[in-house]
């Protein structure tokens, strides 16, 4: 039997509950003061000048980087002020005292964040930079990796059409299979995606999550991306995808679609990316969950007979993604010849 997803108290971020539990307060008490002795502070209270460099160098111990430093670039700390962020702002909507307070202790948490990340500017600056260059040096002709979906393509068909028929499976074998023939993101199969029928090799998507606050127009009105609804391709019949989406679900292996796309992070990308190394489309070294998409995608632009190296239009449908440097780093891989493609 499949285990049921976990309480949020069971998928706490310790140490971003613990800040939130101590900010949150001093944020508030400082809230009814005028805007600059909110940032500097005023008696026996800290400002959030003063509060986001304590923060800061929290973070350097708590989660140190070991590099000499013009190689340091802190993730962890990176990731975790990202979430301390987010968890500010949600836990001001239900924890303050005086709800009065909300928007001016909005305002200091988003100061605050500003002023925390300016700390970690020069290391965002070189994780950017580090990221540019590989993708520059591994989408160069001599580096590219030819890609196989044969294998792991006749697997997830398998795998999907097993459940349909009303056979058991692996959760994980489920979900591997449909981010591998719709390219979806982990949080959207595990959270906001919903897939319905267009035609045999189409499903209709809703749920997009990365840039999920921009707005597109839709006939006269501003719609959130992430409410509008995309016609994508599928390497596998349909129907199959959509009936895997309905059985992760009924299995317990999707959260609400209003939760906190974080949770899925923190509740499956461990088992995921280590469970994804089974499928054999990557090097072994480079079998992450996220790979699936770029697997997709290049196995799209065969199957609609596109430019293999021209396609950031064509891309932008499929994967409606506007990050040009992400769809320019899929130029790295190449389908082999007679790799299968579609079923």
């Amino acid at each position: 039997m499949s285990r049921q997803l976990k309480d949020s108290e069971e998928l706490a971020n310790t140490y971003v509950d613990e800040r939130v539990a101590y900010l949150l307060p001093k944020f508030e008490a400082i809230a009814p003061y005028k805007l600059n002795q909110r940032k500097k502070g005023t008696g026996d209270l800290a400002g959030w000048e003063k509060l986001a460099a304590v923060e800061a160098k929290n973070l350097k111990i708590t989660y140190p980087d070991d590099k000499p430093e013009e190689l340091k670039i802190y993730s962890t700390a990176l990731r975790q002020i990202t979430a301390l962020k987010k968890s500010l702002k949600l836990a001001a909507k239900t924890d303050l005292k005086d709800s009065a307070l909300y928007h001016p202790v909005c305002t200091i948490i988003t100061h605050f964040g500003n002023a925390l990340s300016y700390q970690f500017a020069s290391y965002k600056e070189k994780q950017n930079t580090d990221y540019r260059q590989r993708v520059d040096v591994r989408r160069e002709p001599e580096n590219r990796i030819e890609i196989d979906l044969t294998n792991s393509l006749k697997f997830a068909h398998n795998t999907l059409t097993d459940i349909k028929n009303g056979n058991d499976a692996n959760w994980l074998d489920v979900s591997c299979s449909i981010a591998l023939v719709t390219g979806r993101r982990m949080a959207e199969v595990h959270l906001s995606a919903s897939f319905e029928r267009v035609d045999d090799y189409t499903v209709r998507f809703k749920g997009h999550l990365k840039g999920k606050d921009r707005k597109l127009k839709i006939a006269d009105k501003a719609v959130f991306i992430r409410d509008v609804a995309f016609d994508i391709p599928t390497l596998v019949n349909a129907d199959l995808v959509c009936y895997g989406l309905q059985w992760l679900g009924d299995k317990g292996k999707r959260f609400d679609s209003n939760e906190d796309p974080e949770r899925v992070n923190r509740r499956f990308s461990k088992t995921l990316n280590q469970h994804c190394k089974q499928f054999d489309i990557f090097p072994e070294n480079e079998r992450t969950y996220h790979k699936f998409r770029a697997a997709y995608f290049r196995a799209c632009v065969v199957n609609a007979g596109r430019d293999g190296f021209d396609f950031l239009d064509y891309a932008k449908t499929v994967l409606i993604d506007n990050d040009e440097k992400t769809i320019d780093s899929y130029k790295r891989y190449e389908i082999k010849p007679k790799s299968i493609t579609q079923i």
